[in-house]
């Protein structure tokens, strides 16, 4: 059992599959620009600071690759084990970064003896309750917009 509720990012089994898709060409053509760099009459350390970049990139596209996967098997568990509850907005918080806003959330779901969490969500329109799949025995749950 979970001592915190944790939030689940809904993913599909198909948008699953496209982000390692994404993620593994990326790391192909990345393979071969890093191939092409390092036999390039380039300096050593031009040579050396387009291989790091490139390492960089490969890193965060293993990340996808991995939390892709990850995120579609605990949705898939959350939809066979949840429930649909209302959740009660609580508080929002606006976060404006200049080019959108984004609101923190609290919100009271009511299930397993109630519990509390924060969402942090850019769909926020002023609604007083959401939609929301809940497992109460292992605490996950998700808005589901």
């Amino acid at each position: 059992m979970t001592a915190n509720p944790v939030e689940v990012s809904l993913t599909s089994p198909r948008s699953a599959l496209v982000q390692r898709v994404l993620a593994g060409l990326t790391i192909t053509a990345l393979a071969g620009g890093m191939t092409a760099v390092a036999v390039s009459d380039e300096s050593w350390w031009s040579i050396l600071l387009w291989e790091l970049g490139m390492l960089v990139v490969v890193v965060l596209m293993l990340a996808l690759w991995s939390t892709a996967g990850e995120s579609a098997k605990e949705t898939a568990s959350l939809r066979a084990k949840g429930t649909t509850v209302v959740a009660e907005v609580l508080d929002s918080t606006a976060h404006d970064d200049g080019e959108s806003v984004s609101h923190e959330l609290t919100l009271w779901i009511p299930s397993g003896g109630g519990f509390q969490v924060y969402h942090r969500c850019d769909r926020y329109e002023g609604q007083q309750h959401f939609e929301v799949l809940v497992d109460p025995v292992v605490r996950t749950w998700a808005v589901v917009h």
